[in-house]
């Protein structure tokens, strides 16, 4: 049987490192769970791995998007889809996404498209009246629905009507109604990376942070920026990037950026951590850890 196996964790854990030398040792296919690293140009800030290293060792879903283009979990399961057709080979999942993961592992809702026309009738009523009206709306036509979403929360409202609109079942139904996982054909390992000290790590994530900017990330932002003409960059609004933005807009001091973003960070490794709770991990390392790789690998052959 074939084996998917994914090594999953916070920032700054060495996952990719980690990858790169499983795959020496277990011929297989490298795809990236990463959300940033999908896009061009956005290289220094998403820790993307060097040019020289890409060109030798292929890794899937690294610079298939333009800036201004959206990827959705529907969008990461058809590109999954689409490199696992008619494909033999065993597979490395690496990344720290948790949302991408999760619906590798578990499916996603069957929910329809977004369907703009109707956005945009909902988006005036929402104007003319209000979103905790529309909010009652909602409990009149899903109140399993209404009851698990707060009357200002107007993305989940719009979406449960939309989906409501759409469909012959309620949005709560079709929530509990899972696709099968793509990779369920699959033999399934699962590593979590992650660091044993915490202040440790904090400062580790400040040392990084300022080695990217040695390495010009400033400068890199700028480009994107300069790309970006009046189009919406979601890349612009992630950890480390979002506060350079701050920085080159004069919002903040040179020192502030750097705290700012090793605080927003280590907050988005935090949730990372908690996420992995949610998941079956076949074994939990510590980044410094040695042997990292033979213990997978006797895990993964045995």
């Amino acid at each position: 049987m074939k084996k998917a196996i994914s090594i999953l964790g916070p920032t700054h854990c060495g996952k990719t490192e980690l990858a790169l030398e499983i795959n020496k040792q277990f011929a297989s296919k490298i795809i990236s769970v990463d959300s940033v690293q999908l896009y061009k140009g956005a290289n220094i800030g998403s820790s993307k791995p060097d040019q020289e290293i890409l060109e030798k060792i292929h890794h899937s879903l690294v610079n298939i998007l333009d800036l201004e283009e959206d990827f959705s979990v529907k969008d990461f399961l058809n590109e999954i889809s689409y490199e696992l057709f008619d494909s033999n080979e065993d597979l490395i999942f690496v990344g720290g996404t948790m949302m991408y993961f999760y619906s590798l592992f578990n499916g996603i809702s069957k929910l329809p498209e977004k369907n703009i026309k109707f956005r945009k009738k909902i988006a005036e009523e929402a104007k003319n009246k209000g979103w905790k009206i529309l909010h009652k709306k909602l409990e009149e036509i899903d109140p399993d629905a209404a009851k698990m979403i707060n009357d200002t929360d107007s993305q989940r409202i719009l979406r449960a009507l939309e989906v409501n609109y759409l469909s012959k079942s309620s949005f709560s139904q079709l929530k509990s109604l899972k696709e099968k996982s793509i990779i369920e054909d699959y033999q399934k390992f699962s590593f979590a990376i992650i660091p044993r000290c915490k202040k440790a790590f904090k400062n580790e994530l400040k040392e990084r942070f300022r080695k990217m900017l040695e390495l010009g990330l400033i400068e890199e932002t700028k480009d994107i920026l300069e790309r970006s003409s009046e189009k919406k960059i979601k890349v612009l609004n992630s950890v480390g990037y979002k506060q350079v933005v701050d920085y080159i807009n004069g919002k903040i001091s040179y020192e502030e950026m750097i705290e700012l973003a090793t605080n927003a960070t280590y907050q988005l490794a935090k949730r990372q951590i908690t996420w992995l709770k949610k998941f079956k991990i076949d074994k939990t390392l510590f980044s410094d850890e040695d042997d990292k790789v033979m213990k997978i690998l006797s895990i993964i052959k045995n």
